[in-house]
């Protein structure tokens, strides 16, 4: 995802705290609001949570949120990725001793 200038073809507008973002994405437009709505929801998750009142620290702690998030679902695909690769291998295993 890039920012972009109002000015370039198919900009999805988005409200981030308030503030106006003109987004364009290669997945499209609907993605986008999503995403905008994720982080939206993150950060007044921080707000209602915290006692932190500017905007940087906010942003900051959301983004650290957000980050904690990925690298969870990151980790769990890693292992999903490796039980299935593992199970093949045994699957595989057990018809090379049946032919």
């Amino acid at each position: 995802m890039k920012v972009v200038a109002p000015v370039s073809d198919n900009p999805v507008k988005v409200y981030i705290l308030g503030q106006e973002y003109v987004v364009k994405s290669e997945e499209g437009e609907e993605y986008v609001r999503e995403v905008a709505t994720y982080v939206n929801e993150q950060v007044e998750t921080i707000i209602e949570t915290t006692k932190t009142v500017t905007t940087f620290k906010v942003a900051i702690l959301a983004a650290m949120r957000i980050a904690d998030d990925y690298f969870k679902e990151r980790e769990k695909n890693k292992r999903l990725v490796d039980f299935v690769e593992n199970r093949s291998k045994t699957l595989l295993e057990k018809i090379d001793g049946q032919v």
